[in-house]
């Protein structure tokens, strides 16, 4: 079965890849599995005809095998062994404005069921989640450089309502952007222009160690309309 969805995450899973996005065809969320257990896309999984990496707002064709939800990831669906084909990139306005009117978690008081950064795996169990994907538009935004040990680790500081959120970051576009950053918090100004909006793509993350993840999977900045 051949979609075409508009790409809203492509961030670090393990050694590999994820990539969800919102059908065109009727506005549901889709996250594609590959080959690996864990449903990692490899490589060569995630390539477009063109042999470019799927891009946040490319609306892309892509075939689905079957449905594979789970309690955790109810939207997710096993690839067929073929390539992706770019449609459009970026994905045109009218088509933007679509998915963010179906798609946009603004009327929920808080993201993927609670305020916290992570959901226990045996709380899933008694009660599955309706939803692993959110798309957001915070008012404010702060980006966290924090050193941890030998390496470093990338949060999303942000306020939505009256909540505050503080989620690790796994977007590779916008790691590569923090990295070049010393360890501190910077505002999201740092990064965008006047007259652009932001909205964030918050993926639930496999169990690790007992606990699935609130992750900001995807970080698209674009000119507002």
């Amino acid at each position: 079965m051949r979609k075409t969805i508009v790409c809203l995450a492509n961030s670090y899973k393990h050694g590999g890849r994820c990539v969800a996005g919102v059908c065109v065809e009727d506005g549901s969320w889709v996250r594609l599995r590959g080959r690996a257990e864990d449903g990692a896309l490899e490589l060569g999984e995630y390539l477009l005809d063109d042999g470019s990496e799927a891009r946040l707002l490319d609306a892309i064709e892509v075939e689905l095998h079957y449905a594979l939800p789970s309690d955790w990831h109810p939207e997710d669906w096993v690839i067929a062994p073929a390539r992706w084909r770019l449609v459009e990139r970026p994905a045109g306005a009218p088509q933007w404005d679509k998915l963010a009117a179906c798609r946009s978690d603004a009327k929920a008081k808080v993201i993927l069921r609670d305020h916290r950064d992570r959901v226990a795996a045996w709380e899933l169990k008694y009660k599955p989640m309706q939803a692993s994907l959110a798309l957001v538009r915070p008012k404010e935004i702060w980006w966290w450089v924090r050193p941890a040990g030998a390496t470093r680790k990338y949060r999303a500081v942000f306020r939505r309502g009256d909540v505050s959120y503080d989620f690790a970051v796994t977007d590779p576009r916008w790691l590569d952007r923090l990295n070049l950053l010393p360890a501190g918090i910077y505002p999201h100004a740092t990064f965008a222009e006047d007259g652009t909006e932001t909205w964030l793509t918050i993926s639930l993350s496999e169990a690790f160690f007992g606990w699935h993840y609130k992750l900001v999977a995807g970080v698209i900045v674009r000119a507002k309309a």
